[in-house]
C-alpha cells in the first residue's frame, strides 16, 4: 500500500482520511506502508510541505516502513528525484511503438481548443504528430522542443471491478492521446504513478474518488508496458456543508490548524474515519486499535460523506474526557502560558474536562486562578431576580459563612452555600452564579465549589470582597 501526497501546500484532511483507510487496510494484513511524494507538478510546490506532512502524520499517529526519510529498496521516494526512471520509460514506450513525440506549439494547441469549442465538440488533441515517420520524429527531438503522448488505441472498453464502487467502464474512443512525458523533462502524474506503483509493488491502490476519471488513462498505460494492473479502491471524498468537495472555502482544512485549535489526534482518526464508512452498528468511538480491529473496505460508501465541525467538537469532547489526569495536562501544556502554576493547573484539570470542547479552551476557563485582574462589569453580578442591595447582602453573607469553613474544600463548601441559598431566599443558581461571577468574572467555568477550593479560602474572600465594593459603589 501507498500513500502519495502532492506538497503543494499544508496536509490537509482529505489526504489523511484517505490515509487512515490506506493505514487500516495495511495494518489489518501486515503490509508494507510507503509514503511517495507525488511532485511532478512543479508550479504548485510550496516550500515547507514535505515536513508538514511528516509532522501532521506522525502527530495523529500514522506511520509507513518506507518513505523520503526512511529510505527503501525503491529509493528514492520523491518523484523529481526520479525522473531518469520517467524518461527511461517514456522512451521505451517510444521504442514500442505505443507513443510519439508531439512538436505541437502552445499557440496551436490553444487555437485547436478554440475551434473545438466553438463547434461545440469535446476539446482533445487532433493527432497531428501520431503519423510523423518514427525516424523523422527521432530526429527533430534532438533539437525541437516536443512532449510525448500516449498512443490511444481507436476503439474498445477498458475497465475495472473498484473494492468499493464496483465494475467501472470507460469507452476508449473517449480519451484523447495524453501526454506522457511534458517538454521540461518531468512526467505527467499519469505516467509517473502507474510507474511507481509498479516498480514500487504496490498490491493495492485506495485513493480518493476524485482520481476515478484518471482510471482509464492509467489502464492505458499500465497496457501499453504490459504490466498486471493492481486491484482499485476509490474512497469518497469528503464534502463541505454545501454538498462540494471540501476546500478552503469551507474553512480550516489543515491538520496543523486543528492542531494549533487544541483538536485531539485521537478525535480527528476517529471522527475522519467515520466519514464514508460505517461499522454497521450503533458504535462511534474507536481508537486506532479499534479501527484496524473493526475497520472494512467492504463497509466504505459510494457517496461522499459531509463534513461537520459539530460532530467533530463532540468526538474531540469525548476523547478529552477519556484522558487520565496527568496526560490530559501535558496535553494541556502547549495552550497555556508557561509561567501558570503546573501543580495548580493539575488541581483543577479534572473540573474542567466535561466542559471543553477543545484544549484551547481551558486557558479561558481556569484563566481566573492565575491572575487578580478578571475585570467584568457590576451589573453581571446581579440575578435576574435581583437587584443591587440585596446582591450586595448575599455577597457578604456569603463571604461570612465561607470565612468560617474548616477545611476549605468542595465538600464543606457546597452544604454552606446551599443552606445559605435557603436562608436567603434565593435559588441555588443566582446564589451560586453571583459567587462565581466574583471570583472567575465568568458566568461559564469549572464547578463553582471546586473553584473555590482550588482558587483558595484568602484569595475567594478577597474576589468576594470586591465584588461587593464594585456592586456598593454604583448609583442606585
Amino acid at each position: 500500500m501507498r500513500f502519495a501526497p502532492s506538497p503543494t501546500g499544508a496536509l490537509h484532511i482529505g489526504s489523511v482520511r484517505t490515509t487512515i483507510y490506506n493505514y487500516l487496510f495495511a495494518r489489518q494484513r501486515d503490509g508494507v506502508l510507503i509514503l511517495r511524494v507525488e511532485d511532478t507538478d512543479q508550479d504548485r510546490l510550496v516550500a515547507g510541505a514535505i515536513e508538514s506532512i511528516y509532522e501532521g502524520l506522525h502527530w495523529l499517529g500514522i506511520t509507513w516502513n518506507e518513505g523520503p526519510q526512511e529510505g527503501g529498496p525503491y529509493a528514492p521516494y520523491i518523484q523529481s528525484e526520479r525522473r531518469p526512471i520517467y524518461q527511461a520509460h517514456a522512451q521505451e514506450l517510444i521504442e514500442k511503438g505505443a507513443a510519439y513525440y508531439c512538436f505541437c506549439s502552445k499557440e496551436r494547441l490553444a487555437a485547436l481548443r478554440a475551434e473545438q469549442e466553438a463547434r461545440h465538440e469535446i476539446t482533445r488533441y487532433d493527432r497531428h504528430c501520431r503519423n510523423i515517420p518514427a525516424e523523422e520524429a527521432a530526429e527533430r527531438a534532438k533539437t525541437e522542443s516536443h512532449v510525448i503522448r500516449l498512443k490511444v488505441p481507436d476503439e474498445g472498453v477498458l475497465s475495472i471491478e473498484d473494492l468499493v464502487h464496483g465494475h467501472i467502464e470507460w469507452q476508449v474512443n473517449t480519451i484523447e492521446d495524453q501526454v506522457v512525458l511534458k517538454s521540461d523533462g518531468f512526467p505527467t502524474y499519469h505516467l509517473a504513478v502507474v510507474i511507481d506503483d509498479h516498480l514500487m509493488g504496490i498490491t493495492q491502490i485506495m485513493r480518493g474518488g476524485e482520481w476515478v476519471a484518471s482510471v482509464p488513462k492509467h489502464l492505458l498505460i499500465y497496457r501499453a508496458f504490459g504490466w498486471d494492473v493492481p486491484p482499485m479502491a476509490h474512497v469518497p471524498s469528503v464534502l463541505g456543508p454545501d454538498g462540494k468537495k471540501l476546500s478552503k472555502r469551507h474553512g480550516s482544512t489543515a491538520v496543523s490548524q486543528f492542531r494549533e485549535d487544541g483538536y485531539l489526534p485521537e478525535a480527528l482518526i476517529n471522527y475522519l474515519a467515520l466519514i464514508g464508512w460505517s461499522p454497521g452498528t450503533e458504535d462511534e468511538i474507536f481508537s486506532m486499535d479499534d479501527l484496524i480491529r473493526v475497520w472494512k473496505i467492504e463497509q466504505v460508501q459510494t457517496a461522499g460523506g459531509k463534513w461537520d465541525k459539530e460532530r467533530l467538537d463532540y468526538f474531540n469532547g469525548v476523547w478529552i474526557r477519556r484522558l487520565p489526569v496527568d496526560e490530559l495536562v501535558r496535553r494541556l501544556d502547549p495552550f497555556v502560558p508557561a509561567e501558570w502554576d503546573r501543580g495548580l493547573l493539575k488541581k483543577i484539570a479534572p473540573h474542567i474536562q466535561e466542559r471543553m470542547k477543545t484544549l484551547k479552551d481551558a486557558q479561558d476557563l481556569i484563566r481566573f486562578l492565575f491572575t487578580d485582574d478578571i475585570g467584568y462589569e457590576s451589573k453581571l453580578l446581579i440575578p435576574k431576580k435581583s437587584d443591587r442591595v440585596t446582591t450586595v447582602e448575599a455577597l457578604a453573607r456569603s463571604r461570612a459563612v465561607l470565612g468560617e469553613l474548616e477545611p476549605f474544600v468542595a465538600p464543606t463548601i457546597q452544604p454552606a452555600l446551599e443552606a445559605l441559598a435557603e436562608q436567603l431566599g434565593w435559588s441555588r443558581g443566582d446564589l451560586n452564579g453571583a459567587t462565581r461571577m466574583a471570583i472567575t468574572g465568568r458566568k461559564v467555568g469549572p464547578p463553582l465549589y471546586e473553584s473555590l477550593e482550588v482558587l483558595g479560602k484568602e484569595k475567594s474572600l478577597k474576589r468576594i470582597e470586591m465584588a461587593q465594593d464594585l456592586l456598593a459603589g454604583v448609583r442606585a
